[in-house]
């Protein structure tokens, strides 16, 4: 039988690679081709799942939606596939793929696969066995691309953007289920005078060290962040406005009373203020603000100490 072109097309597809040729064609038989243009969505998180796609021409990105922006996963070419765990599963897409520029696929949709798996037991087995390879490569991808988009460099800690989607999630589930979190926000005191003074390079050294004592001396509930440039926050769930207060006095104390590991003497201090939801609000906004007046406070009275919220800030 003469090959026919979605055939050809088909053995290019590392994931069909060992297939006969009449295995191929029970696929191409099975598949339809589609194309989108630039710009396209093919998919989007949150649909139905229903189809495999396999990318003949043009290239797509992988797109997980965020609060603040939209990050790249993944960007697939010629030969790559995606909408794989439709075949296996009813779960809603968990991204969504754009066209990069104008994009050809084959489309296998799951009634069809189904039919592959009664026809072809052979050619189930060979895709069942590449799709869970894929899969689990595709998790662990996934996973530390989503943990570095979402982790400062330096620190290690949780960045910012992590910190606002985090606050947004306690707040709405302190909302929806009565319960109570507490923010501490923290500042090295007199920062910049250690990078004028001792260089950046110390300066990134001392974060780093900032970095790993928030890690080491939190609790195991507790998410400990690196909100700016010397500016640090602790979201700790579940905590009264005093134990909050005693999770501040001691990070502020740890750092007080130890030095830094850098070749350059010197002394580092943090400052520290915090505020409880609902004690002191239930708005991010308003935690915030209340938090930073208490540090500001702190700021102002000498630093290297805690300041409690004050009713009315």
């Amino acid at each position: 039988m003469r090959m026919t072109e979605t055939t050809t097309l088909l053995m290019k597809v590392p994931l069909l690679h060992g297939l006969s040729e009449e295995d191929l064609r029970h696929i191409a038989d099975a598949t339809r081709r589609q194309a989108f243009e630039a710009g396209a969505n093919i998919v989007e998180i949150g649909e139905p799942g229903r189809s495999l796609y396999l990318i003949v021409e043009g290239h797509v990105q992988v797109l997980y939606p965020a609060r603040s922006a939209d990050f790249e996963l993944a960007r697939l070419g010629a030969g790559e596939f995606f909408g794989e765990m439709a075949l296996l599963n009813d779960k809603p897409r968990s991204a969504t793929v754009r066209a990069v520029d104008a994009v050809d696929v084959l489309v296998l949709d799951k009634k069809d696969f189904r039919r592959i798996l009664m026809d072809s037991p052979g050619v189930a087995l060979q895709l069942l066995e590449a799709l869970s390879i894929r899969i689990r490569n595709a998790d662990e991808q996934i996973s530390g691309l989503s943990d570095k988009a979402m982790r400062d460099s330096l620190t290690g800690l949780l960045n910012r953007r992590a910190f606002h989607e985090r606050m947004a999630e306690e707040v709405d589930r302190a909302r929806r289920y009565g319960d109570q979190f507490s923010l501490i926000l923290l500042d090295l005191d007199r920062f910049k005078s250690i990078n004028d003074t001792l260089g950046h390079d110390v300066g990134d050294q001392v974060l780093a060290w900032v970095g790993r004592i928030l890690t080491e001396h939190t609790r195991a509930a507790d998410a400990p962040f690196r909100v700016g440039g010397e500016e640090f926050s602790v979201l700790c769930p579940a905590t009264s406005s005093a134990v909050a207060s005693a999770v501040a006095e001691r990070l502020v104390g740890v750092v007080g009373e130890a030095r830094p590991p850098v070749e350059r003497e010197v002394h580092v201090t943090m400052s520290a203020g915090h505020a409880t939801c609902p004690d002191h609000g239930s708005a991010h906004d308003r935690l915030y603000n209340v938090a930073d007046a208490a540090l500001l406070r702190a700021k102002s009275e000498g630093r290297n100490r805690v300041c409690e919220p004050v009713v009315g800030d």
